[in-house]
């Protein structure tokens, strides 16, 4: 890394003055984090206005007995995934920490979330001796994307580690700003520093420990006032201004250059001739380099000689004891005063004189820097280079290749070309700002598939669905009529358009286009394997929209049964097997379905439904009856949504975190979420967002026990105008059961008899009557049997269902729900109270064991209920009282149930996405509070409360992953991105 800082870095500037209340204010959140809290520093500034000089003096004088961890942005790896991240994993592991053992993804770069899992696991690491970690970003503003995403996610994980992060960044950056707002609105602990100029003592200290001997009275004085109290400007001044003049005030007037490139041209120009050519080599190389590569660029037949009087400027700096003797220039600002300076013909020879000594990216750059006029040789390698980056899915690189090739090719026809494949290239990273820059140049292109594909993404990306569509749908067309044509670049037109018209289409939930779009996709051919498995995924999710999950699972038919035997090529496959499984009720194969791609997604494999997988998986739990699980997983949903900053997944994850938000009457936490739900179907509009918000809404009405509510809330699910039996219809086939369920309760609750009877019929038509469903079908009947008087019918159904119960567990072989049995049990119970029917003995036996089943899943609403119908019966008081585990809050639960499944602590670390440190901390305030010592004794206690049979028992761990496969960053999350008004 070019930018990265070494630990030479970390010493102060012995000429530091001034900064009083920011290094108290960073002082103080040193002592924070030592105290075990973790907090959050963000310096901001101007370029040159003491930023790094700052957090060099703090990390010095202030961080004595921390693991300090540097690492800088810089403005040529912008486009470098991970960048950053490296650095610091770089600078962790050679601190001690053992290296994270997580797959390099051959096809493009990891996640935010898997690479901030990496480094919560070298934090946790670092800490164990005791010491607390600093993390230190310089030039926030020039991180690649990808490490700003992944240093929030980190932030947000860390519950319990004393971890101090600092990030200096200049206002005003449009890159990073949006994103530190959203960090330091969400963290309890951050600190905002605004860096301004010195004040007139400041800079007269600085003045004077820059000068030998004394000032001339005023000096200081008309200094401060002609820089403000800018650092950079004060030491430039001082390195032209002759030191006579400043001890002796022989000046009248200030003699000052007006502006700072000024003053620097005057420094070179007092310069022996090698330094100013040793100062123009490092100003083109922008970089920290070996002594000797600055030498060759500059022509400098003596490098080390010209060093002398460059450095004694102050404008350069050198580190002689390590290899190479690497050389830069000071600061920016000093850089482009150097090289602004420069004649264009000596800018372009230096340039060529750097290519051929530096690394390939680098090269490129120069190479490109050294043109000045079109260049076909170059233009055509660099397309060939961009094309190499795009099969490896390094789409970022392939479109600066391609952009940059398109401003050295003479044709118009080809520059047109290879602008518009340069902003497919940046639209398939699905971040849509630097191809919006280009859009009035994409506007002027002539017309054509690519050119309509372009903008038909920026409009999709943008909000604008009509006209995305219109676009995307015109390019599809041509590119396919040009594809059957034989003409070249067609193919690769119609896939991208294809694969962003599939999700428009399945945005609306048009599933009947979407299968028709990527059966025509995979005709095309030569997709590599992800692709094409992606878009199988896209096909069978547009039939399930279509045709429903039973008819969409005969698209997976290409899927071994077992989900651990499926390559990494193939997860998003297998998370859409998943998700079909999950919508028909079958619980155990979808949670080990969707368990396996939660956990090759977190090793590395970044499978394209990853992040909704996570939530998905949650809602299975929820399901299932492992709530701590669900809202641990829900948990990490909402986590790796804000990693990712896409909505995509965002929807999901708030419904499963409301699912058990609302089973346990934690009321504020579930409507927040409904709040949030709302918000995101009136912005966006799709089909996806308003299945979500309506059976989150009903399911908050559930649990109150509000039938009128339950049905206002499905309203929006419910097709224009009944269905031939008069009985509201659901449009929306993903959890039809689901909802279907919820409109038959909520229609029997208010009354509505024939219309409750109409939609149980067809509900039983779709229900095979295996799985979950099996005892909710039971109850739904009972229970309109019950409200049309027919008593004994309800009886009969109530009995039957709890009589085929595998032992009355609620988790039979058909993977039953705890939550449905309790329902059913609760509603026998009460029946048999109502009509004396049988012995109150066994009345009271069904209602406490439901009871019992509430209290395991700590469902307060339902368990109170049924203390009522206790009581209304004579029956006695409560149940159960609630199991020691209750005093746990939900993270303490989280890691409770990793480590007693078997999860060593570095293990539940990684499967929660925090570090060890974490894991230690709230496994020590477990054990105080159930008064134990021992996993064991842990394990007992949660089997006590209500734990699955057979537990503990670890999670779902498939082995280790196959080789993945090259997985191009195509269109695979949502198209409307957080940023995509940007």
């Amino acid at each position: 890394m070019t930018g990265e800082k070494t630990l030479a870095d970390d010493a102060p500037d012995r000429h530091f003055v001034g900064r009083g209340p920011e290094s108290a204010r960073l002082r103080a959140c040193a002592d924070g984090v030592r105290a075990g809290a973790p907090w959050l520093a963000v310096v901001e500034g101007e370029a040159g206005i003491g930023k790094s000089a700052l957090l060099r003096h703090t990390a010095a004088e202030d961080l004595d007995g921390f693991t300090v961890l540097w690492a800088t942005g810089d403005p040529a790896e912008t486009d470098l995934p991970g960048g950053v991240l490296a650095q610091l994993t770089r600078r962790a592991e050679s601190a001690g920490a053992a290296p994270a053992d997580a797959p390099e993804q051959p096809g493009g770069p990891p996640t935010a979330h898997v690479l901030g899992g990496q480094l919560l696991l070298l934090l946790g690491a670092l800490q164990e001796g005791g010491r607390p970690v600093a993390v230190v970003v310089d030039d926030v503003q020039w991180a690649d994307a990808l490490s700003v995403r992944a240093l929030g996610f980190v932030l947000r994980r860390l519950w319990a580690d004393r971890v101090l992060t600092v990030l200096a960044t200049r206002p005003g950056e449009d890159r990073t700003a949006e994103a530190l707002d959203r960090l330091t609105r969400s963290l309890d602990r951050t600190v905002r520093l605004e860096l301004r100029g010195l004040d007139g003592d400041d800079v007269v200290r600085l003045a004077q420990g820059l000068v030998e001997g004394r000032l001339a009275p005023g000096l200081g004085e008309r200094l401060y006032a002609y820089t403000k109290g800018h650092p950079l400007y004060v030491r430039t001044v001082l390195a032209e201004v002759p030191a006579a003049a400043l001890r002796d005030g022989v000046l009248e007037r200030w003699p000052v250059p007006p502006s700072l490139r000024v003053g620097i041209r005057g420094q070179l120009n007092r310069l022996p001739r090698d330094a100013r050519e040793l100062l123009s080599g490092l100003a083109v190389l922008d970089a920290r380099v070996p002594l000797a590569t600055a030498g060759r660029v500059a022509g400098v037949t003596d490098p080390v000689q010209a060093l002398g009087p460059a450095l004694a400027s102050g404008l350069a700096r050198w580190w002689p004891m390590e290899p190479g003797t690497p050389v830069e220039l000071v600061h920016a600002l000093q850089r482009d005063a150097v090289y602004t300076s420069l004649t264009p013909e000596r800018r372009r020879a230096l340039h060529a004189a750097a290519a051929p000594l530096l690394g390939t990216s680098a090269r490129w750059a120069h190479l490109v820097a050294a043109a000045t006029t079109a260049d076909p040789g170059l233009a055509d390698a660099l397309e060939r280079a961009g094309s190499e980056e795009a099969s490896a899915g390094r789409n970022a690189l392939a479109a600066t290749r391609l952009l940059w090739s398109a401003t050295l090719t003479e044709d118009p026809a080809d520059r047109e070309r290879r602008l518009l494949t340069a902003c497919a290239q940046s639209l398939l990273t699905m971040r849509p700002t630097w191809a919006a820059r280009h859009r009035p140049q994409v506007e002027e292109c002539a017309p054509g598939p690519l050119r309509d594909c372009v903008l038909g993404v920026l409009d999709m990306m943008a909000g604008r669905f009509a006209t995305a569509e219109t676009h995307l749908r015109g390019a599809w067309r041509e590119a396919l009529a040009q594809h059957r044509a034989g003409l070249p670049g067609a193919d690769g037109a119609a896939v991208l358009a294809g694969t962003f018209l599939a999700n428009i289409t399945l945005w609306n939930g048009r599933g009947e286009q979407t299968v028709d779009i990527a059966r025509q996709t995979l005709s095309l051919g030569g997709l590599d394997p992800a692709t094409t498995d992606f878009t199988r995924a896209a096909l069978a999710t547009g039939r399930l929209w279509h045709r429903g999950p039973r008819a969409a699972l005969a698209d997976l038919g290409h899927l071994p049964p077992a989900g651990a035997a499926v390559p990494d090529h193939f997860l998003d496959s297998l998370a859409t097997r998943g998700c079909l499984r999950l919508f028909l009720g079958e619980l155990p194969g979808a949670r080990r379905d969707l368990a396996v791609v939660v956990e090759r997604d977190r090793q590395g494999a970044a499978s394209k439904m990853g992040p909704l997988t996570v939530s998905l998986l949650s809602v299975a739990h929820y399901l299932a009856g492992d709530w701590d699980a669900a809202e641990s997983s829900a948990d990490r949903a909402l986590a790796v949504a804000a990693a990712g900053e896409q909505l995509l997944g965002d929807a999901a994850a708030r419904f499963a975190a409301l699912c058990v938000r609302s089973g346990r009457g934690e009321w504020a936490d579930a409507e927040q979420h409904l709040a949030r739900l709302t918000l995101l179907a009136g912005t966006l509009g799709s089909s996806t967002e308003i299945v979500y918000l309506g059976l989150a809404g009903a399911t908050l009405a559930q649990a109150r026990a509000d039938h009128p509510a339950v049905l206002r809330a499905l309203r929006p699910l419910l097709a224009d105008g009944p269905g031939p039996d008069g009985a509201p219809r659901l449009r929306y086939k993903p959890f039809w059961l689901w909802q279907q369920s919820l409109l038959v309760e909520s229609l029997t609750g208010t009354g509505r008899l024939d219309e409750a009877a109409a939609a149980l019929r067809a509900f039983r038509e779709e229900f095979d009557g295996t799985g979950h469903l099996r005892v909710v079908a039971a109850r739904l009947a009972g229970q309109l049997a019950e409200a049309e008087g027919r008593p004994r019918d309800a009886l009969d159904a109530y009995a039957r269902a709890l009589a085929e119960d595998d032992g009355g567990s609620g988790r039979g072989a058909d993977g039953g729900s705890p939550l449905y049995l309790a329902l059913l049990e609760q509603a026998y119970g009460r029946l048999l109270l109502a009509t004396g029917t049988g012995s109150r003995r066994e009345a009271a036996a069904r209602l406490n064991a439901a009871r019992d089943r509430f209290a395991a899943l700590r469902a307060a609403p339902f368990a109170e209920r049924c203390d009522a119908d206790l009581a209304a019966g004579g029956l006695g008081g409560p149940g159960r009282a609630p199991g020691r585990t209750a005093a746990l809050t939900e993270r303490e639960l989280s890691v409770a149930y990793a480590v007693a499944g078997g999860l060593t602590n570095q293990e539940a670390a990684a499967e929660l996405y925090v570090s060890q440190k974490t894991v230690e901390y709230h496994l020590s305030h477990i054990y105080a509070k159930l008064g134990i010592s021992s996993r064991r004794a842990l394990a007992a206690a949660l089997r006590e409360d209500g734990s699955p049979p057979g537990f503990p028992s670890p999670a779902p761990r498939p082995g280790p992953p196959p080789p993945p496969a090259a997985v191009p960053a195509a269109a695979s999350r949502h198209p409307r991105g957080r940023d995509a008004d940007n």
